[in-house]
């Protein structure tokens, strides 16, 4: 992944391609996933999240505020200072805990740790199907039994998506290079997604269409957003 994260490292000082890098409010995906566990009467106050690719932390810094304990993890370190300035500032840094790491690879956690996961468009950024497996598998693993994750992922059905995939394609099926910065992108459509999560179940799988702006341009986006669940075998 050092291609893939020398270009995120110039995103993250930049947000050239994706103006919505610098938000600090919560992501909608995220947002609604609380929205869901409330509505189920799961409890979250005290519990552990990890926040898969946490970039600048607006999710990690709105779930702790939630009183959850987030263990947020990125590979790139200027993103990771950024979260803990803000971490300070919002008065939730004794409940962000940041861990600099590849998520493609083991993570350095004891298996049934976390609760809950985040996974808010950063597995599709894994630029190998090896490096997708660990993945997953360290997602699996790391949920306690029952627990719940939240996957956000763009579809194939995604306007630019669509074209990029035909105009600039990457090396396997549903995946494209960003112009520019040949940033790698994985896409899904429904039968793939209900494929790579098949060891989980799960209890949601919904088509979101919203307004982003990505590349300098604004448009209505297709993603897809799931929660999953571990369960007991």
């Amino acid at each position: 992944m050092r291609k893939q994260q020398n270009v995120w490292g110039i995103e993250h000082r930049t947000a050239t391609q994706i103006p919505a890098m610098n938000e600090t409010e919560p992501s909608s995906a995220v947002l609604d996933f609380m929205k869901w566990l409330k509505s189920k009467n799961i409890k979250t106050k005290n519990c552990t999240t990890i926040d898969i690719g946490c970039g600048k932390g607006r999710n990690a810094i709105y779930l702790a505020k939630k009183g959850l304990h987030v263990y947020a993890i990125d590979y790139i370190d200027y993103a990771l200072e950024i979260l803990k300035y803000r971490a300070l500032q919002n008065k939730v840094h004794s409940r962000i805990t940041t861990i600099h790491a590849d998520i493609d690879k083991v993570w350095p956690f004891e298996n049934n740790y976390f609760d809950f996961a985040i996974d808010n468009f950063s597995s599709i950024d894994i630029e190998t199907k090896s490096g997708r497996k660990i993945y997953k598998k360290e997602l699996l693993r790391t949920l306690k039994p029952n627990g719940f994750a939240l996957v956000s992922v763009v579809s194939t059905q995604d306007e630019v998506e669509r074209k990029l995939m035909i105009t600039k394609p990457g090396k396997e099926r549903n995946s494209s290079l960003w112009p520019d910065t040949n940033k790698f992108q994985k896409n899904y459509d429904e039968e793939e997604l209900r494929s790579f999560y098949k060891n989980f179940k799960i209890l949601e799988l919904k088509k979101i269409h919203k307004t982003a702006t990505k590349m300098n341009k604004t448009y209505i986006v297709e993603n897809f957003w799931l929660i999953l669940q571990k369960t007991v075998q």
